[in-house]
């Protein structure tokens, strides 16, 4: 019996009951008449997976004791918890009782250790509902057994789980004091909201029981998908428009992807899960692909923010008839539709007034591919989630930022160095306009940010420390010349681009290169009227801080454009992006995300970024073409750094077949004679059969290069030459060459045939082997051993019909147009000529367009399409050797009284030459000071439908004295006045 102290008349005070607990009451007194020992079952075997079986409660009293009369039950998922020693002699009882009733004497301070189980076992979900004491006393109300639980601790024997542990150090206030006739019934969950073990702001019990609803049964969409308490989610709901005939529901794959990149998430799930066996990392993604919203043709083009009369837009009605309330701060909503706006934006988020929503609007796009779907998809919920397109700032584009976040990888993905490295050698070298697009995102993921990449201030960048990256990714980034560059982001990074890729190694030292420069365009020279790239007619204001380059007008160090855009050009918003002073700052995404519903602590948090609008289809196919571009350049092999070249006038035109014939010794020369120990050796030809053959020049061999032919000694019909293929023969590189006569039929005739390596250095040089199947198909990049470009870029073909192609040589410097062209055909297929007609500036490339034409005879020249070789130099000869004296002419006006194009001319000697028309179609190119034999030449016309041949080469009468005689036919082999181009080389 207590003290007559620890008894006061408010405890004594009969209350009056509630109904949980006459409810816990009536279970009671059931167990009771119900005659336990008989009834109750075995012992349980240890807990499944997911189960509740063997537990220990610790109990600790408080002021007053629990008195050894007193009955005490414990409930757990509506079952009776079984108690192993229910009279508490310390012996365990023959059969478990549900009910502990003894050994607790009414003691103060005291700690008991009740061990219990539960048969069956109860599903670990019901935990959210916690465990419920009912105390019952028999003894008289001035004398019933009032007690404190100062602490209690219940521990799962099998998972050794605590499920609940807690204590309250203040003995006037215990966890609980139970009553006689009140509060006889206490829940471990009392007074405590429900809990979000994995902190995704949907609490346990949602993700375990579902959403209640309004007067009705609960929405159960989340467990019956099987959400994961200890496990982050996210749900999202997602609506489609269909009219019927096209609609904007995304694909399963794209959204496979989707789940996949949240479920391989470097977020880890809590240590220990109280519902079941612990979770894997990585985030859950459900998605309740909804509802098809049914629409007409034309509201389903209608843009969903356009405002109606009412002042509602389309997403607002769609959402209030389709999101149900009750999901609206638990779940994100996804509207998937053909356009947000007037333009082809691919998404926006958030949605304004709607925190937790987003619009994915690929509906207008030419169909968009599943990454174009998966990358915006989880690039919008990713503003939803808190993340700008910089990480945790706004800053797009930005070479530390490996994410979809940032334009750069939203379509395509981050792509791997490596694996795009390794897929590289597995690709044909003259692949199709899709392919390369498609390799890139084979080697790419969808995916945040998963490391916080060094900061960059962009004047003291240190190419040996790169970003810092511990993966192997994409980086990609501007050098000041606007060129986008990409390297593996695990190493060093050749900023400024100065080594041609190689990086500094020297970890000291130290550069200012403005990594944003092309996000900084004010004014470009598109020309909105014509749609060309007309050159740039804007004048900068004499206050102006804006920068020209290029041919565009960039932001200055104010970061501001104040050049306002000549109606001949285009004016470029300024998207307030760094200038060359900004720090750009890394961030690790998967930690920075913030999952804004339910319990978070985020929900109703205003949004950390404006809504977002997504690249249109023009300007994300322009992101990925550039991204592409960046990697196959990057991927590029290095360039020789010595001159490697030479040149032959093949003069045994009827040489035996199959018999190798040294050439004419003072008519060839190689770089192989500067070495003394190969400076004797010389060319030689193999005739193959009738008009075939094979040319060996000694000592330049490279697997990387291009060849160049052109028919000699051709004063009768047309005759023309082209290059079947070259290789190296051990030291030698091995031309192969066929000639045709003026009807396409094989011809036994002589050429000049040049053989040029491509060689690092400053001037402005690039070479093209378009050879895709039959000449037909654009290359988008072009990327084969004969192709290379000086400036560290791509160069494309564009392929615009028959015998049509626009060969693209990207680099600011090709844009000055003052080079020389020269185009062969290549391969093996139907005999066809191949001429350059014209060069057109276009935003930071040139563009040359080449033609080639049937050889059949006849009167027309009728475009068909061939492979070909193009080189293209400017301000050296086509060996790109300085220290070879060249040069390179071009006529323009009337063929009948053509004059040199200064422009497009260029003598090593500074020399202009002069044209002369002997007669029709034959031509005289004069220079004074340029001759000496041992010399060769290459000739092509540039009127269309026309080809020119060489007639004779005389450096010999009286050099430095050259004259150069050329011959130029009409489509049907007849002599015909042409305008021409030709480029003269000669040894050192």
């Amino acid at each position: 019996m207590r003290p007559p102290l620890s008894r006061s008349p408010s405890r004594r005070r009969p209350r009056r009951r509630s109904l949980p607990a006459l409810a816990a009451l009536a279970l009671v007194a059931a167990l009771l008449t119900a005659g336990v020992t008989a009834a109750v079952p075995a012992r349980p075997a240890h807990a499944a997976p997911g189960e509740v079986c063997r537990l220990t409660f610790t109990v600790t009293t408080g002021v007053d004791g629990l008195h050894s009369t007193s009955t005490e039950t414990i409930s757990f998922g509506g079952a009776a918890v079984l108690f192993e020693d229910g009279d508490g002699d310390g012996a365990t009882d023959p059969a478990p009782q549900p009910f502990h009733r003894g050994g607790t004497g009414d003691t103060r301070h005291a700690t008991f250790t009740w061990h219990a189980l539960l048969s069956p076992c109860v599903p670990a979900k019901h935990l959210v509902d916690g465990f419920t004491f009912t105390h019952e006393s028999t003894a008289d109300d001035w004398q019933a057994d009032n007690w404190n639980l100062q602490a209690l601790r219940v521990v799962d024997r099998d998972t050794e789980a605590v499920y609940f542990d807690r204590a309250s150090t203040d003995l006037e206030h215990p966890l609980h004091r139970f009553y006689k006739n009140a509060d006889q019934t206490w829940n471990t969950n009392e007074g405590r909201p429900d809990a979000d073990t994995d902190g995704d702001g949907l609490t346990d019990r949602v993700e375990l029981f579902g959403i209640p609803r309004p007067g009705g049964a609960p929405d159960t969409w989340l467990p019956d998908h099987g959400a994961d308490p200890c496990r982050k989610t996210v749900a999202v709901e997602i609506d489609w428009l269909d009219d019927g005939t096209a609609s904007d529901r995304p694909t399963e794959t794209a959204l496979d992807e989707a789940r996949l990149m949240f479920g391989e998430a470097p977020v880890n799930a809590p240590g220990l899960c109280p519902y079941g066996p612990p979770s894997r990392a990585g985030v859950q993604m459900l998605l309740d692909l909804s509802d098809a919203i049914v629409v007409t043709p034309e509201a389903r083009r209608r843009p969903l923010r356009e405002k109606g009369p009412d002042g509602l837009n389309d997403f607002d009605r769609h959402r209030e008839a389709n999101f149900p309330a009750h999901r609206r701060d638990l779940f994100f909503y996804s509207l998937w539709g053909y356009k947000h706006d007037a333009s082809s934006s691919s998404g926006l988020a958030p949605v304004e007034g709607y925190r937790n929503d987003f619009i994915v609007s690929v509906g207008s796009w030419d169909r968009p591919s599943d990454r174009v779907m998966s990358g915006t998809f989880v690039h919008e919920l990713g503003h939803v989630l808190g993340l700008g397109h910089g990480g945790t700032d706004g800053v797009n584009l930005k070479p530390n930022h490996l994410s979809v976040m940032s334009y750069r990888y939203q379509l395509i993905g981050v792509p791997d160095f490596s694996a795009w490295e390794a897929a590289l050698g597995r690709l044909s070298p003259d692949s199709d306009v899709n392919l390369w697009g498609e390799t890139v995102e084979a080697v790419s993921d969808i995916d945040y940010s998963r490391e916080k990449l060094a900061d960059l201030d962009m004047t003291r960048l240190v190419e040996a420390r790169g970003v810092g990256s511990a993966t192997g990714k994409v980086a990609a980034w501007w050098d000041d010349t606007y060129t986008l560059r990409a390297g593996d982001a695990r190493k060093a990074l050749d900023w400024d681009w100065s080594g041609g890729g190689v990086p500094d190694p020297d970890p000291s030292r130290e550069m200012s290169v403005n990594l944003m420069s092309a996000t900084q365009v004010c004014v470009t020279p598109f020309n909105p009227v014509t749609q060309r790239w007309d050159g740039l007619q804007t004048v900068l204001p004499p206050e102006s801080a804006d920068e020209p380059a290029h041919d565009h007008v960039f932001t200055g160090p104010d970061d501001e454009c104040s050049t306002m855009a000549d109606a001949a050009d285009t004016q470029v918003e300024n998207p307030d992006y760094p200038g060359r002073g900004a720090r750009l700052i890394g961030a690790d995404e998967w930690r920075a995300i913030r999952f804004g519903v339910g319990v978070s602590p985020d929900a109703g948090a205003p949004p950390p970024f404006s809504p977002e609008r997504g690249p249109t289809e023009e300007e994300g196919k322009r992101i990925v073409s550039e991204l592409v571009d960046a990697m196959v350049a990057a991927a590029a092999p290095p360039a020789s750094t010595a001159p490697r070249w030479g040149f032959a006038y093949m003069d045994k035109a009827t040489a035996p077949i199959g018999v190798q014939t040294p050439l004419e010794g003072i008519f060839q020369w190689t770089t192989g004679r500067r070495d003394p120990a190969t400076a004797g050796h010389r060319a030689a030809v193999t005739r193959t059969g009738t008009g075939e053959y094979a040319v060996r020049l000694p000592d330049i061999a490279s697997e990387s290069g291009v060849a160049h032919v052109t028919a000699y000694r051709t004063t009768y019909r047309g005759r023309t030459c082209a290059v079947a293929g070259h290789e190296p023969s051990g030291a030698d590189e091995v031309v192969r060459v066929r000639c045709f006569d003026h009807t396409g039929a094989p011809v036994d005739w002589w050429f000049t045939v040049f053989f040029a390596a491509p060689r690092s250095g400053d001037a402005t040089y690039a070479t093209i082997r378009y050879n895709p199947p039959g000449g037909a198909g654009s290359l988008t990049p072009v990327r084969n051993p004969g192709t290379h470009n000086s400036a560290g870029q791509v160069n494309h073909v564009l392929h615009d019909g028959p015998g049509r192609y626009r060969a693209v040589l990207k680099g600011a410097a090709f844009t000055a147009d003052t080079g020389y062209a020269q185009v062969t055909p290549y391969g093996t297929g139907a005999a066809a000529r191949c001429n350059p007609e014209g060069t057109t500036v276009a935003g930071g490339a040139l563009e040359v367009t080449v033609a080639c034409y049937a050889i059949d005879g006849g009167p027309t020249a009728r475009p068909a399409d061939s492979p070909w070789l193009l080189s293209y130099v400017q301000g050296t000869g086509l060996n790109n050797d300085p220290s070879a004296p060249a040069a390179y002419a071009t006529t323009t006006g009337d063929p009948a009284n053509p004059t040199i194009d200064p422009r497009h001319s260029y003598a090593s000697t500074g020399e202009t030459p002069t044209v002369t028309r002997l007669s029709t179609g034959w031509y005289r190119v004069t220079y004074t000071t340029l001759g000496k034999p041992t010399d060769s030449a290459q000739v092509t016309s540039t009127t269309p439908g026309h080809y020119c041949h060489l007639g004779t080469l005389n450096s010999y009468s009286a050099p430095p004295n050259l004259g150069i005689d050329l011959y130029c036919h009409s489509p049907s082999g007849t002599p015909a006045n042409s305008t021409f181009a030709l480029t003269y080389l000669r040894s050192p």
